[in-house]
């Protein structure tokens, strides 16, 4: 079920390279990946689960609420990081030209169905 919901967000937005469905201890549960020469998009999701803790910590020493979302552009990539709970998170990642609006709205709409999924 997992694979069937990342392979839809990432044909789904034009750009799109890969999707991960990932615990913060930077274990992916699943994954969906085109094929992207010279970019290790696993170990991008694991070290970016490294990043993700400490502001996900920032956010609750500063009492600004629970971290929702995250997204990085680089000079090649740009990946959109979505939250599912206080264990999970959905990463997608893109060409830099890739549509960002889809691939946010993607993975805002099935957010709910791997929370639930989860659970």
């Amino acid at each position: 079920m997992f694979g069937e919901i990342l392979q839809s967000i990432v044909d789904g937005t034009s750009g799109a390279l890969g999707a991960v469905l990932m615990g913060y201890d930077g274990i992916a549960i699943d994954q969906h990946f085109k094929v992207c020469e010279g970019v290790d998009l696993s170990l991008i999701a694991v070290e970016y689960s490294n990043v993700l803790k400490e502001i996900r910590r920032t956010a609750e020493i500063l009492g600004t609420g629970a971290m929702e979302e995250v997204s990085v552009k680089t000079e090649r990539l740009m990946v959109i990081i979505r939250t599912l709970g206080s264990e999970y998170f959905i990463a997608l990642a893109m060409e830099r030209n890739g549509n960002f609006g889809k691939g946010r709205y993607l993975l805002v709409r099935e957010a709910p169905r791997l929370r639930e999924a989860l659970a």
